[in-house]
This record gives C-alpha cells, structure tokens and sequence, in this order.
C-alpha cells in the first residue's frame, strides 16, 4: 500500500469508536486519491475491530440436547428469543409483523422493527453493498442484533440513510428505482421525507 492517505485512514481507524466506523467507509471508499485494493483493505480492517467490538459471550443451548448452537435468525423462534411478536399491521398495502425487543435488549436503537419478508429479501438483495460491513439478510434481523453475536461485522443504521449511501457510491441511480424493484412508492416516499428510525 502507498501514499500518506491510506495511513491517514488507517490511523483514523485505529482511533475511532465502533459508531463513527459507517462514516469513515463511506469517506475512504470515495475518496478517489486512494486505489480501490486500498480502500477495500481499510473496509477490511473495519470489519475486523467491528468483529472484536462486537464479539459477546452469548450462548445458545439446545433445550432438547443440551448442546450449544449457533444462535438462531427467524422469524419462527422470535429471532432467537430476542424478540416478543405484538401483532401484524397493515401499512401501505403490505402486512408487517411487528416485533419489540426483550428486556434483556434495553440499548435497541428502536422501540417497534416491522418486518416483511418480501420486503426485506428486495432491500438485501439491491442494498448489500451499502449496509455496514456489506453483511448478507441484514434486514432479515432486527435492529437490536445487529452488532452482537448473533450479527458479527456489522452495525444498525436506518434503512433511510443506507438507500442515500447506495446513491451516493451510485450502487442505485435513484430512490424511484426501490419502486421498479417492487417497494410500493407509497412507502419510498415516506422513507425519502421522514427520518425514519427503524428497519422495515
């Protein structure tokens, strides 16, 4: 690696706390003074104090086999128990099932995470290059587990200012395109105006 920007970054890193990691990527990764295998090497070294910042001691033990497991990510078991299910709403011509977190998530980002499946598959799909550390079924976990052990190497961020990053790197041309991917424009339009703090 080359040039006295690289270690500029490199050296931001290594200072930073876990919640400014979103905004260095984004800076480092359009700055066009450093080489793209240098900014994917500084997204690399992210990922890994993302990992060491957010590694926990949670443990999930089988109930039947007493053995432990990877902790679970569905809907089916309430997220690995991580969640209670209040009920299912109807909001811009879709059902969402609603979800808080258990007590034991008292720091979550959000109050209330609407989750649809549907919905989520098309975000993950069209924005997995802009979520933190580009992480695969991001919006298939709730807010709260993002950047715990059950979901190491990334972070929450509102699903408003992942679509603005996504434009910004030109990964999508614009908010319209979510609507020819099949997000009703109805709820792009809300995302677009309002500061919406929790996933969809």
């Amino acid at each position: 690696m080359t040039g006295d920007r690289f270690n500029y970054y490199l050296k931001l890193i290594m200072n930073s706390q876990v919640s400014d990691f979103t905004l260095l990527s984004e800076q480092f990764e359009n700055d066009v003074s450093i080489s793209l295998a240098e900014a994917q090497e500084l997204e690399r070294v992210v990922e890994k104090h993302l990992l060491m910042a957010n590694r926990s001691k949670v443990k999930v033990i089988n109930k039947s086999t007493g053995e432990e497991e990877a902790p679970p990510r569905s809907e089916i078991d309430n997220f690995g128990n991580s969640a209670d299910f209040v009920g299912e709403e109807v909001a811009f011509g879709i059902t969402w099932k609603v979800y808080t977190p258990k007590p034991n998530f008292a720091n979550s980002p959000v109050s209330r995470w609407y989750y649809n499946k549907k919905i989520s598959s098309i975000l993950n799909e069209v924005l997995l290059d802009a979520v933190p550390g580009r992480f695969h079924g991001y919006f298939d976990f709730p807010p709260w587990l993002l950047g715990t052990s059950y979901a190491t190497g990334t972070l929450y961020m509102p699903v408003s200012e992942i679509i603005n990053l996504a434009i910004a790197r030109s990964l999508i041309p614009d908010w319209d395109y979510l609507v020819s991917r099949g997000i009703p424009k109805q709820l792009v339009d809300v995302l677009r105006t309002e500061n919406v703090g929790s996933h969809t």
